[in-house]
């Protein structure tokens, strides 16, 4: 489907996907892309009634823990304690992906935050990272919270 870039108005790519996910219901992927001016934005819709939750935890516990679906609506706050990380909702970025996608996507970031810095918060960093490392690998424990006030986001461990 075809519509006007919300940033420079050039006719942009709309897609819409309904999608099952099992033990949480439909939803509506949705996704904006600009080939002009390389603008994108997903949104994550929730279709079923009566399953909107406003916290969700796992205590992730095993390298198996890590294949959990997470669900994220761009209004959905991840927090893991363990690592002093929290990731902050912003609007239009929503995704699906697994535990180990979330701690990826962390891994990167604090990646390219550390590579300029010295001193104690390149050693923060360097923690972090081996942290994550021993999560990915089994040999450490930690919880995922996602708080969403849309109750549009969801943690779906595998069964």
């Amino acid at each position: 489907m075809k519509g006007r870039c919300p940033v420079c108005g050039a006719e942009s790519n709309l897609e819409f996907t309904p999608y099952k996910i099992p033990y949480f219901g439909d939803i509506m992927l949705s996704a904006v892309s600009c080939p002009s001016c390389g603008y994108h934005s997903s949104d994550v819709i929730l279709l079923s009634e009566g399953k909107n939750r406003n916290r969700h935890e796992m205590r992730v516990s095993s390298a198996d823990d890590l294949n959990a679906t997470v669900v994220r609506s761009p209004y959905g706050r991840i927090e893991i304690p363990e690592l002093g990380v929290s990731v902050e909702p912003r609007k239009g970025e929503s995704f699906i992906t697994t535990v180990e996608g979330v701690l990826m996507r962390v891994e990167r970031v604090v990646k390219m935050l550390s590579r300029e810095e010295e001193g104690a918060r390149k050693e923060r960093a360097e923690r972090i990272l081996r942290r994550i490392e021993d999560i990915k690998s089994g040999k450490a424990k930690m919880k995922l919270i996602i708080e969403d006030p849309t109750g549009n986001s969801a943690i779906i461990p595998r069964n």
